[in-house]
């Protein structure tokens, strides 16, 4: 999830409103917030209009967060990017026509070098300042009617910003316009626990796995388990498309616990309360139980020859991978206090249940185990392997130890006992729990771990919360207008 922020270009049904955006100044603020929210209201039809203007959105609060954007696209800062070029080649010039017979060749190279390369860098800077997103939203807010007619209405700047991008698609213009990257990172992280027990069965790499933790490199060893895919466009689909029923307070906070909306009595009667003590009381420990609980779900339900679609089971394994990733990797983006011992806790308990296989793997060389642990992440699929269904078998099997000190590894196998007893489709349930789950651990991210996730390529959690604010803001603004004065 490291990769930058890159650069967005402008969905054209932007530049169809850029000159209504342009309000007078004798425009109220309500007026330019009903006005904000009709074209959110717009945009939230098309997923993929909408999905970009999320992207926008992350790229200027990057912009604002770590770079100096804020400073730059102001008066001031356009008034030093244009007076820049023409300075540093009047200086150029009048170096030129001056007489250097008091300075060595070498002085005046250099000096031709400095004044070439800073009227280079500044003239691109120039450039890439004027085709900025920040321009636009500066001439939309400028008190200058003849400035913002002149750039937008006549079509002039995005004739501009569409040329640049033009020229940056070839070698010559990826030279020139050479531009830090600034949008999401459109990827997802994964983690799953019984992938990374299966992973440990031979002995080699059982004991790279000693070793490593003897030599205190346990957490890269542990990170070494993640993976990132690019997000599937069905999970993009079934977000937005259920996104919109989540019921909020008037403080935009969800009304219900997580996993409840998708429990509920309509569908699954008597099912939330049957699991209510195995739910789990913190978020991080219901993340823990349920995503264990999917695993085993899901092997059962291969194992019975259900008849269920590679891309339902892959739209609940991603999901629950995810959230298992945020738990492990950033557990400051979840609510609740990180329960770090509880998850080192649970996964002895599933090296234990691991030592049973190990005597009858086979055992792989050195280099087999490296190559495995330093491929490349997207390599790594979703699908289980044969030998992670076999020890999740096991654990469904597994009778109940009265001597057990792990009840999360417990608390999964009952979940998992009680709803493969039940009619209802399983995976349609599945699906349902974690984008419930996905929908409370985004609104309720503390906020300054979304921000401090956008210097690191930004995640899914925080698009989804975006949009999440953006609907509620609709709904408010709704319900203004349709309340009498």
């Amino acid at each position: 999830m490291g990769a930058p922020i890159r650069q967005v270009q402008q969905p054209p049904e932007l530049s169809q409103v850029d000159c209504v955006i342009a309000v007078d100044d004798s425009d109220s603020q309500n007026e330019v917030d009903s006005l904000d929210s009709k074209i959110i209201q717009g945009f939230s039809k098309d997923r993929q209009h909408m999905w970009r203007v999320m992207e926008m959105e992350l790229s200027l609060m990057y912009d604002i967060l770590y770079t100096k954007a804020s400073a730059v696209h102001t008066w001031v800062g356009y008034c030093i990017r244009v007076i820049s070029p023409p300075a540093i080649a009047t200086s150029l010039v009048l170096f030129q026509l001056s007489s250097k017979d008091d300075y060595s060749l070498v002085d005046v190279a250099i000096t031709y070098t400095l004044l070439v390369g800073a009227l280079f860098l500044e003239t691109k800077s120039l450039l890439v300042a004027l085709g900025s997103s920040w321009v636009f939203a500066f001439l939309c807010t400028t008190q200058w009617d003849w400035l913002r007619h002149s750039a937008l209405c006549s079509g002039r700047w995005h004739w501009l910003r569409h040329t640049l991008f033009s020229v940056r698609r070839f070698w010559p213009g990826k030279m020139i316009m050479t531009v830090s990257s600034r949008r999401w990172s459109g990827t997802m992280g994964q983690r799953n626990m019984l992938r990374s027990c299966a992973r440990q069965v031979d002995p080699m790499s059982q004991c790279l796995g000693n070793l490593s933790k003897m030599l205190n490199l346990g957490e890269w060893w542990d990170r070494r388990q993640l993976w990132t895919i690019d997000v599937p466009e069905k999970v993009k689909k079934f977000a937005w498309s259920n996104v919109t029923a989540i019921d909020m307070n008037t403080m935009g906070l969800l009304r219900t616990g997580w996993g409840k909306a998708a429990l509920d009595e309509e569908h699954y009667p008597g099912l939330l309360i049957e699991l209510d003590v195995f739910h789990g009381v913190d978020f991080h420990e219901s993340v823990i139980s349920w995503h264990i609980a999917t695993d085993l779900i899901l092997a059962a339900t291969d194992r019975r020859g259900d008849h269920v679609s590679d891309d339902e089971v892959e739209l609940v394994s991603v999901l629950s991978n995810y959230m298992m990733f945020l738990l492990v990797g950033s557990p400051d983006m979840l609510p609740g206090l990180p329960q770090n011992w509880l998850y080192e806790q649970t996964c002895k308990q599933l090296e234990k249940i691991r030592s049973k296989h190990v005597a009858g793997s086979p055992r792989k060389s050195v280099y087999t185990v490296l190559k495995n642990l330093f491929r490349p992440h997207h390599h790594r699929g979703w699908k289980p392997s044969e030998l992670e269904k076999e020890i999740a078998i096991d654990i469904l099997k597994e009778l109940e130890d009265p001597n057990f000190n792990n009840p999360r590894l417990s608390y999964a196998r009952t979940i998992a006992r009680t709803v493969l007893r039940r009619k209802e489709n399983k995976v349609w349930m599945l699906q349902r729990l974690w984008l419930d789950f996905l929908f409370y651990a985004a609104n309720r991210c503390n906020r300054e771990a979304h921000a401090r996730k956008l210097g690191s390529g930004g995640e899914l959690l925080t698009v989804v919360w975006l949009y999440q604010e953006h609907l509620h803001q609709v709904k408010q603004d709704r319900k203004k207008r349709q309340s009498p004065v």
